[in-house]
């Protein structure tokens, strides 16, 4: 009886729950677009074991692993949406550690972070308030795409749920609008990376610290005008002879960021833009980096300039040129500058192909071309001019990525001619670069960033010429041809000439790519490149042969996509007189995605 009474008292409480869902449902639209289960594959001669959680060229050339991307959207009214990922742990979780179980640590413990456990990622509210003065408000996750990349900058593909914050919008008249964020900065952004004024203090308030920035977007006859201002600043824990009355907190830091932005067409041939930007960083009360700081470390204030001319319509049919000068100062800082996602510049920059030279994982350097980014330069001092030093954010890289170089200290012009002739469009770039910390005896203790070098004359000279045509045989060849000169020449300290050093790059490459079926598209490649070295009297010669092969497979809803490359040469990566060594490396990433 008392199991027969139970049974009947629970029939109409399910009902009444279904009916409560079923309801709850048909008000929420749920958009699940978007995801996707997505496979990656790596394999090279290296036979490089990856290293922790790193499942890219960083860290090693061996595995095959899984990951799930649910992404949801759900619109709850017209005025409120959120959404958010579900993003499976790939990166420490390989095909053939049987999903970790079992997988014992060199102390004999479980690795349980190999488990393939999922995390919620870039979580968001935003609301659609519809009011006269404000008309969205963002909680939560974003990319920060919406700022500019020498301010507050686009998040990295990879951290873009990492950034969380504030964000509303709202118009003022006229079509004008205003923009105000707070952004939350990860403790690596913080000053001194969120050691405080010293290093390894433990009196730094790192969970709160955010940078603000305000943003007004005008629009003047046919041109645009944007103005911003952000700040950051740091605190640090203050003294206090009572617990039980709190604690109160100083500011120990402070960057500011000014810009001015401007771009029109005063005629249908011609397009001009403008960017001013001024920083301030200003470390008080006893303040100083420690010797890997990635803050300026003294009272500095600098600018960066850019002007860009696009000649969109000349007297010769098909032809026109891009112009840009650029000037960034070396004491120019924005604590939340985009790190890589953006590039900032209008030149190709450094040659790819010798990307971490003298790293043996990277013998092939990286197949796609530099970016520019507005951070902070990353590297260690003495780190010799013309390899890494000043690099932003290449971590966590695959070698078909674009890696990328800090421009602040750079100042010079590129221009750019296009010319479509017989159906054969073709570009040629020149860029002649100097640097701002062209200078004698710096000091690496400040007042700026410790990775300049300590004495630098440097030039640099780019000329880049690509050419493109499509051939009827064979169904369509696609053939790209592309030619690109790096000279970079550093007198290096004026007092000693045997210090000289200069870095030539020649390469040529070639691919031809075909549509070999229907859902199949395959491409060949060669490229050959030749990097001279000079340092005082001594040479270095390095020369690589790059043959690849690529192929991109689709059906609807599914992608395949593989990069086979085999590197062949003779080179000195390690700059020792006498020490030519045989280059010989295969390398391979291969992907499968279903996306629903």
């Amino acid at each position: 009886m008392i199991k027969h009474s139970m049974k009947t008292s629970m029939k109409p409480l399910c009902l009444l729950v279904g009916l409560a869902l079923s309801q709850s449902a048909a008000a929420v639209d749920l958009d699940l677009s978007g995801s996707n289960f997505y496979m990656k594959f790596l394999d090279g001669s290296q036979r490089g074991a990856p290293s922790g959680s790193i499942d890219t060229a960083s860290g090693g050339d061996q595995g095959q692993f899984t990951e799930l991307n649910l992404v949801f959207k759900a619109t709850i009214s017209p005025k409120v949406e959120a959404g958010g990922r579900i993003q499976s742990r790939s990166s420490a979780a390989y095909w053939t550690e049987f999903g970790g179980f079992g997988l014992e640590n060199s102390v004999g413990n479980n690795e349980v972070n190999h488990q393939k456990f999922t995390k919620l990622r870039g979580a968001y509210v935003e609301l659609s308030p519809g009011y006269d003065w404000l008309t969205q408000v963002r909680i939560g996750t974003s990319d920060w795409g919406m700022f500019d990349p020498f301010t507050v900058g686009k998040v990295r593909y990879i951290d873009r749920d990492n950034y969380n914050g504030f964000y509303f919008r709202g118009p003022i008249r006229d079509e004008s609008t205003w923009e105000l964020a707070r952004v939350s900065l990860p403790t690596y952004l913080q000053f001194n990376y969120g050691q405080g004024p010293t290093c390894c203090s433990t009196d730094s308030t790192q969970y709160n610290e955010a940078v603000y920035i305000g943003q007004v977007k005008v629009p003047v006859g046919n041109a645009h005008l944007v103005a911003s201002y952000q700040s950051f600043i740091d605190h640090m824990l203050g003294t206090t002879g009572n617990a039980f009355a709190g604690v109160n907190t100083n500011s120990f830091y402070k960057n500011t960021v000014t810009a001015l932005k401007a771009d029109g067409s005063p005629s249908d041939a011609l397009e001009l833009r403008a960017a001013y930007y001024r920083s301030t960083s200003e470390p008080s009360g006893g303040a100083v980096g420690e010797v890997w700081g990635n803050t300026p470390m003294g009272n500095i204030s600098d600018r960066a300039i850019k002007l860009d001319a696009d000649v969109t319509e000349t007297p010769v049919d098909g032809l026109s040129f891009n112009f840009q000068y650029f000037d960034i100062g070396a004491g120019y800082f924005s604590t939340a500058a985009a790190r890589r996602e953006s590039d900032v510049l209008l030149t190709e920059g450094s040659e790819s192909a010798w990307y971490n030279w003298g790293n043996a994982l990277w013998s092939g350097g990286a197949t796609a071309d530099y970016t520019q980014g507005a951070a902070s330069p990353k590297g260690r001092p003495g780190v010799p001019n013309g390899t890494q030093n000043g690099l932003t954010d290449n971590d966590f890289m695959d070698f078909n990525e674009s890696p990328a170089e800090s421009v602040i200290g750079w100042k010079g012009l590129t221009g750019v001619g296009k010319l479509d002739v017989a159906d054969t469009p073709m570009s040629l770039e020149l860029t002649r670069v100097s640097y701002n910390n062209n200078w004698q005896n710096y000091a690496t203790t400040g007042p700026l960033y410790n990775v300049f070098p300590v004495n630098q004359d440097r030039t640099t000279n780019i000329i880049v010429f690509k050419l493109n045509h499509n051939f009827d045989a064979m169904g369509g060849l696609d053939t790209n041809f592309k030619f690109k000169r790096v000279d970079d020449k550093d007198k290096v300290s004026a007092a000693i000439a045997t210090d000289d050093r200069d870095v030539l790059d020649n390469g040529a490459s070639i691919s031809v790519g075909n549509q070999l079926a229907a859902d199949l598209y395959g491409t060949l490649s060669y490229g050959r490149y030749i990097r001279d070295i000079k340092v005082g009297a001594d040479k270095f010669n390095n020369a690589k042969s790059i043959y690849g092969v690529r192929f991109a497979y689709n059906l609807p809803g599914f992608e395949f996509g593989m990069l086979t490359q085999w590197i062949q040469g003779n080179g000195n990566p390690s700059e020792t007189v006498g020490a030519t060594v045989k280059i010989q490396q295969y390398r391979m990433k291969a992907y499968a995605q279903v996306n629903f």
